[in-house]
């Protein structure tokens, strides 16, 4: 009976993970409907967990690069823009998440993970839909990569918080 409750959480497990996708779309990829008022929020960011309102313009460019070199395969690019990123903003939990989820597709599992636990101590304190988004983000990479390194009790830790944050 436990097998098949392990067996349950980890399909659950993944398809939850993969409802996630990857922050990282084609530039031109994006509908009208999101306004432009804020860099933040405009059409290339929907569907994905968006950047702060106060991030600057220089890390949103560096984004922007970092998912277009992402797409073309260019990964240690895409990484060398998000550094650059944190080193403008360190505190800046969207790009750490970035970071992690770059590291995650990489299969890097440890890093992925500790990036995402990363981003998610720096909004832990301000609880916003936004940021409630945002950590949910963080434990799902948690979660696959606990999963992946054959962490399954970890991994399932990592499911249950995810839920218990849906919840709430």
């Amino acid at each position: 009976m436990l097998n098949l409750f392990k067996k349950i959480m980890v399909v659950l497990l993944i398809t939850l993970l993969s409802g996630c996708g990857s922050y990282l779309r084609k530039y031109g990829e994006h509908s009208a409907e999101q306004g432009a008022a804020n860099p933040a929020t405009k059409p290339e960011f929907k569907q994905q967990i968006e950047p702060a309102k106060t991030t600057s313009a220089a890390v949103l460019a560096l984004i922007k690069k970092a998912r277009a070199d992402t797409m073309a395969g260019n990964f240690d690019k895409a990484m060398l823009r998000l550094e650059r990123a944190v080193r403008i903003e360190p505190t800046n939990a969207t790009v750490w998440h970035y970071m992690a989820k770059l590291y995650l597709q990489q299969e890097n599992y440890k890093q992925a993970s500790g990036y995402a636990a990363k981003s998610s101590s720096l909004v832990s304190n301000r609880h916003t839909n936004e940021n409630k988004n945002l950590i949910i983000d963080n434990w799902r990479i948690i979660a696959h990569a606990r999963y992946r390194q054959g962490h399954i009790k970890a991994a399932q830790k990592a499911q249950d918080r995810i839920n218990k944050l849906q919840q709430q």
